[in-house]
């Protein structure tokens, strides 16, 4: 007996319906200067004014949020724990006068910081902008934004992290506002709130990305820019690296440059509204600016069905 096998997915022809995305250039070394300025000068403002208050401050941080793993040697110390189940402070944080704290992500808030005020991603100056800082861990990239001058919500799922952040940002009277939940648990309250959403090294952690840049998407204002950091994947075209719970890291998709346009696109950014930046240690820096409110722009298999977040919002 003779099988005839029909081919039911052709690879033979090109299926794009738009050309690939192109990565904008590196900045001009004087504008990198420039910005690791302004990002210092941000975070300076945080600093104690005598060494006595910020060795007590950083001292009662110090009692109240102990590191559960060493923020040296957490990434494998900790393997195999749930995220959630131990605490280990996030990014270096100068309290003044020679008190510092190290933190398992050292100064990567400045460095990611700085890269996109000097690419032209984060305005130098956010004087009564409302930001939406996403995964804001201990409170570092959330002190950079109000540095700069941002009425802050900061929103961080590891209850501790976000038990942390808030005394930090109180202690230092930064005008931060912490919610402890998840992104996820997404708040139609927040429908065009936010000037500017700041998605820094969150998005490979989440088990849904899509859902969670629609979500970052709905809270813009018309004219408001999400800020997204991430691991990337090297591997071409619009693939994406899958780690999981079979490798270190708590990381779920690591997407090309590619595939992070098209998830951009996907909810609802103008194509031509997105930059995407290589970044030189070979991860992601993208910016993209919501137009019009606009319905989810396919909605067959979206993972939140019938939802306020399929709609034009």
């Amino acid at each position: 007996m003779t099988t005839t096998l029909t081919r039911s997915c052709r690879t033979d022809f090109d299926r794009r319906l738009a050309p690939p995305f192109a990565p904008v250039a590196e900045p001009a070394a004087a504008a990198t200067a420039q910005a690791r300025q302004r990002a210092a000068a941000a975070m300076a403002r945080w600093q104690a004014d005598d060494p006595a208050t910020a060795l007590a401050i950083a001292a009662t941080l110090a009692t109240e949020f102990p590191d559960d793993a060493s923020p040296a040697h957490f990434w494998h110390d900790a393997a195999g724990t749930g995220f959630t189940r131990f605490f280990t402070w996030g990014h270096d944080h100068d309290f003044g006068h020679g008190v510092r704290r190290p933190g398992a992500m050292a100064t990567r808030h400045l460095e990611i910081g700085a890269e996109a005020i000097a690419l032209g991603f984060l305005p130098s100056a956010l004087a009564g902008a409302e930001v939406l800082d996403v995964g804001c861990w201990s409170g570092g990239d959330a002190l950079l934004l109000a540095g700069l001058g941002a009425r802050v919500t900061a929103l961080e799922e590891h209850p501790i992290s976000a038990a942390a952040a808030a005394r930090l940002t109180s202690l230092v009277g930064a005008p931060v506002a912490l919610v402890q939940q998840s992104l996820y648990r997404d708040d139609p309250a927040w429908r065009g709130r936010f000037d500017l959403v700041y998605l820094s090294g969150v998005v490979y952690h989440l088990t849904d990305p899509l859902l969670a840049l629609r979500i970052c998407f709905a809270y813009l204002k018309p004219g408001g820019r999400l800020i997204v950091e991430t691991k990337a994947s090297f591997r071409g075209g619009s693939a994406c690296d899958y780690a999981g719970t079979a490798e270190k890291g708590w990381n779920w998709y690591a997407p090309t440059l590619e595939s992070l346009g098209r998830w951009l696109t996907d909810v609802g950014f103008p194509r031509d509204q997105i930059q995407l930046h290589l970044r030189p240690i070979r991860r992601l820096l993208a910016c993209a600016v919501k137009g019009e409110p606009v319905a989810l722009p396919e909605v067959a298999g979206f993972s939140r069905p019938a939802s306020w977040l399929e709609g034009v919002c």
